[in-house]
């Protein structure tokens, strides 16, 4: 008889509030979804205090969590 764990979740931080999501690799749509973001909004990660747009990263990888990411209104862009 085999036991099934739950899958490890790791944390990181989305707009000031934890979120447990599975370690892996995401794309930036991906990523929101699993981040409960809009799909209209763009998604940065805070590094060094630089805040780098993922809204489009073909793959971000997340493998130990206490990764620090922002969601805002998309901004327009030049006319």
């Amino acid at each position: 008889m085999t036991h099934e764990h739950p899958p490890k979740l790791i944390a990181v931080t989305i707009d000031t509030h934890r979120k447990e999501i599975a370690p892996g690799e995401y794309t930036g749509a991906s990523l929101k979804a699993a981040l409960g973001v809009p799909a209209e909004y763009d998604l940065d990660q805070v590094l060094n205090g630089e805040f780098i747009d993922i809204t489009n990263s073909p793959c971000i990888v997340l493998e130990k969590g206490g990764e620090h990411f922002v969601s805002h209104v998309r901004r327009g862009g030049s006319s």
